[in-house]
């Protein structure tokens, strides 16, 4: 609950993905207080959608490993709980060679992300409901023309 409009109103941001739940929680809501919507999701088209599905799939199995590992370790974490030398030596290769599969798959999910994220806002503003967001009907590892290729890391470190 969000109680960021002062005075006696709440506010409550709630994320629902169908119109009869939305439409359920009001009506229980507006029983007990005075309910409304006040905006959704498609009445902005410039918020981000809040789930998009992208295809992983050009996430290298040897990434996908080290990407794992350095989230479980704490490499992401703030302050780092691992460095990549540590994460070279449980993975038995050199630090390089572990920042640049790091990289590499950061860049291709972060890729992916903004491209799903713009197919639906395209989905969106062409009313085509699909809501799906990414294409999903694509073979796994299938990419748009449009996309740039993504730098790929030394064929034997993969």
């Amino acid at each position: 609950m969000n109680d960021d409009t002062g005075g006696d109103r709440i506010r409550v941001t709630v994320a629902i993905t169908d119109d009869d739940s939305i439409e359920r929680l009001v009506e229980c809501v507006d029983d007990v207080l005075d309910a409304r919507v006040v905006e959704d999701a498609e009445s902005n088209p410039n918020r981000r959608p809040p789930v998009l599905r992208i295809d992983v799939g050009e996430v290298t199995p040897k990434q996908w490993e080290a990407l794992e590992l350095a989230g479980e370790l704490g490499y992401f974490d703030r302050p780092r709980r691992v460095d990549l030398e540590t994460l070279a030596t449980v993975l038995s290769i050199s630090k390089s060679a572990v920042s640049q599969r790091l990289r590499a798959a950061e860049s291709t999910l972060i890729q992916a992300v903004v491209e799903a994220a713009r197919e639906s806002a395209a989905d969106s503003s062409s009313g085509s409901g699909s809501g799906s967001g990414s294409g999903s009907d694509a073979e796994p590892g299938a990419t748009g023309t449009d996309r740039e290729p993504v730098a790929e890391p030394d064929p034997g470190e993969r």
